[in-house]
């Protein structure tokens, strides 16, 4: 042991009776304490961009499903955005995601009830990190500061807590994937929970997982080998096989319906769309510098999503990385996930179905957090303090540079964060001499919350991902959406959009309409579309459409549908955005009629009950339909069919839909904007339509096959645990 750290170890002889399972928890619990922090200057924070306009409403309404005893994996009503298990971002499967989407059904207060669900998956983060940490030899303190550092590095905190949600679930289902792993092989453990912690990271539905999942199996089985462990190759070899056959149920169902999506193309390109520069790392621990990286507002980030920590880089010249010399093969699995995470943030934008490579900087980033954690267990050097002194200001002032270059205007505030730096390095050096590893850490965490208030002053406060505001109430906008019925279609832009309108419910982009109580809306945010849909309706990703669609849905459907394309959507609510197209009495087709108009809308409702009964929108002549029998995804329907025609059905045509004429099957067929078309021979009585997602069947079996492997294994493990005759230790 060093003489640095015997000092240390002496100082810090106080804090020798807390025990490490505590300190482990001090983590997660003081990351929960942090997060208040955000929050206290915007409380839509952790409510931002997707989290809003897609991910939390659809929580809600699935855990509405599930208090009343429905597991959905398919909403017609929601058309575009209700295919849940092929739009696999929702993680459906997920047992934890189910009991949130429970949790948070009946909250009013919609930013808190994402935030609670944020912020628990921000804890499970820092425990994860903390044990990862701590697995590969890193002082217990110094592994919780880690723990409690990484939620907020810059992409973690400002991208994915605040905004992509399924990417920070997977983010920490990876990293105690990653743990447990490990702890597996070097402990003699049981492979049950590393498989239970990758059942988890496959079901959380982000592909980022499951990229993690692969990686880090692959870099632990190099660790096994090089450590003497090579006979474990081969159970982590099925480990894995029992993990990966999980993945099936989560991810087949959306190839499997690619042919009708936009999820179509898997190329190799770059437009440089965020992809981070590798000079960003010059710049990692100077808490406002906004990288250069072509994001969704400019060619500057608006956020500093290249920042780690505070105390990374002005602590780098006072290590010994002589200390980890003989450990290069217990530390190996380490430098293998952190080396590929390292290139593949540099990548092209678009990798196959991969893109945006800034996503992958956080995986890059706990690895070098964990990497400089271990070298800095073997304490600070006391040798050629000024000279180290003066190469840590070097290191402060360069980042400010860094900053200052890239955005001149902001060089009050930079030259403030660097000031910041500069105490809490001090800081840091005072209390690892009065008091070791904890007064170390104790500083380095001090930093992490005084550096995050810095950070919510300057990019929480007013941020543009937030100008168009966030709808907090689901009262406010259920009263807002009262008087909306059956199939609602709204016509709006986000260009034209006033925020208030936003957040009181006028107009709601993305799944809002959900948080609403509207189940049947034609507006829904889509991760993957439906093209022929999106075409005819001339609609985006999150519901918005063009203003010229209203003259649209008064026009025949298609050459073969004479129906107007609003019955054959069997559109019963229209919304207008006043600012996008000014409608007027003059405007409104028979059978329609003016029921309210405020300030930034109106709302058109149908005056007549249709004539065709369920979901049957047209008939061509000479077929009757004299009944209909809906049952969630599948539909019966009582016809009389003097001659040949065709039938035609309110919902989209999705792959998994499969149709039957008096038990003939037929094709699926779209007809005009993807709705789905029957051809009907003469003397036809009766039409089926149900819908089983496809690859299901296979899924579940593929499923049933990787936990049955699982069993397996852990029944082999503990057998093998008893025939092992336990080694006498001679007393």
């Amino acid at each position: 042991m060093s003489h640095s750290v015997q000092t240390a170890a002496a100082k810090a002889g106080r804090f020798t009776r807390v025990k490490d399972w505590q300190i482990v928890l001090l983590a997660p619990a003081v990351t929960v304490l942090l997060c208040f922090i955000p929050r206290f200057f915007n409380n839509t924070f952790f409510y931002w961009d997707d989290t809003m306009q897609s991910f939390l409403p659809v929580w809600r309404s699935l855990g509405q499903e599930l208090l009343s005893g429905n597991f959905e994996m398919m909403d017609p009503g929601g058309w575009v955005g209700g295919n849940y298990i092929a739009e696999v971002g929702y993680g459906i499967w997920n047992p934890l995601n189910l009991v949130n989407f429970m949790l948070v059904a009946g909250m009013n207060d919609l930013a808190l009830a994402s935030a609670i669900v944020v912020v628990e998956f921000m804890a499970l983060l820092a425990l994860g990190a903390t044990l990862l940490t701590r697995s590969y030899g890193a002082n217990r303190w110094l592994a919780a500061a880690a723990g409690i550092a990484i939620p907020f590095s810059g992409f973690t905190l400002f991208y994915e807590a605040a905004r992509w949600p399924g990417g920070l679930m997977a983010f920490a289902w990876t990293t105690l994937f990653w743990w447990a792993l490990r702890r597996w092989f070097r402990s003699n453990r049981s492979p049950f929970v590393p498989f239970i912690l990758g059942f988890l990271t496959m079901t959380a539905g982000n592909p980022y997982g499951a990229l993690g999942v692969i990686i880090v199996c692959g870099a632990v089985s190099v660790e096994m080998l090089l450590t003497r462990h090579g006979s474990k190759v081969i159970p982590l070899f099925f480990l894995a096989l029992a993990v990966g056959l999980t993945a099936v149920l989560v991810f087949f169902p959306l190839p499997l319906s690619s042919e009708v999506t936009v999820r179509t193309d898997s190329v190799i390109a770059n437009d440089m769309f965020l992809v981070p520069g590798i000079g960003d790392l010059t710049a990692m621990s100077t808490p406002n510098f906004r990288p250069p990286t072509a994001n969704f507002w400019g060619n500057i980030d608006v956020v500093p999503s290249a920042y780690l920590a505070w105390f990374v880089l002005p602590l780098m010249p006072w290590l010994n990385f002589r200390s980890i010399a003989r450990r290069s093969r217990q530390m190996s699995s380490l430098y293998v996930v952190t080396a590929t995470y390292f290139l593949l943030s540099f990548a092209p934008s678009n990798v196959l179905l991969f893109r945006w490579p800034i996503r992958l900087v956080e995986y890059a980033y706990l690895g070098f957090l964990i990497l400089f954690m271990v070298v800095l267990s073997a304490g600070l050097s006391r040798k050629n303090m000024g000279t180290r002194l003066v190469v840590s200001g070097a290191i402060i002032l360069f980042g400010l540079y860094r900053a200052w270059a890239i955005y001149p205007d902001g060089f009050q505030s930079q030259l403030v964060g660097s000031a910041l730096i500069a105490l809490l390095l001090v800081l840091a050096l005072f209390l690892w001499k009065r008091a070791g590893f904890p007064g170390l850490a104790s500083a380095m965490v001090l930093g992490t919350a005084l550096v995050l208030t810095f950070q919510s002053y300057a990019f929480v406060a007013h941020n543009p991902v937030a100008a168009l505001g966030s709808p907090v109430d689901a009262d406010v906008l259920e009263e807002s959406a009262k008087s909306y019925s059956g199939n609602t279609l709204q016509i709006f832009s986000t260009a034209e959009l006033d925020p208030e309108a936003f957040v009181d419910g006028s107009l709601l982009y993305g799944n809002q309409i959900l948080n609403a109580g509207v189940e049947d809306s034609l507006n829904r945010y889509s991760g993957i579309s439906f093209v022929t849909y999106a075409n005819a309706l001339c609609m985006n990703y999150r519901g918005e459409t063009c203003p010229w669609l209203y003259d649209v849905l008064w026009e025949p459907a298609s050459d073969d549908v004479t129906e107007p394309l609003a019955d054959a959507l069997r559109l019963e609510t229209i919304v207008v955005q006043k600012s996008a197209r000014d409608i007027q009495e003059s405007d409104v087709p028979d059978g329609w009629a003016i029921v309210e108009s405020d300030e930034y809308r109106v709302v058109l409702g149908r005056q007549e009950p249709f004539e065709l009964p369920g979901s049957v929108s047209w008939a061509t002549p000479g077929i009757h339909v004299d009944a209909a029998e809906e049952n969630g995804d599948s539909e019966t329907v009582h016809i009389n069919a003097e001659s040949d025609g065709t039938l035609g059905f309110a919902r989209l045509a999705w792959p998994g839909y499969t149709v039957a004429v008096d038990g003939v099957e037929q094709e699926l067929e779209q007809g005009p904007a993807g709705l789905i078309s029957v051809d009907v021979p003469a003397g036809a009585t009766e039409i089926d339509l149900d819908f089983t997602p496809p690859g299901l069947t296979l899924g579940l079996a593929a499923m049933a096959a990787g936990w049955t492997l699982a069993l397996g294994l852990t029944v082999l493990h503990y057998w093998r645990r008893r025939r092992t005759p336990v080694r006498s230790n001679g007393k």
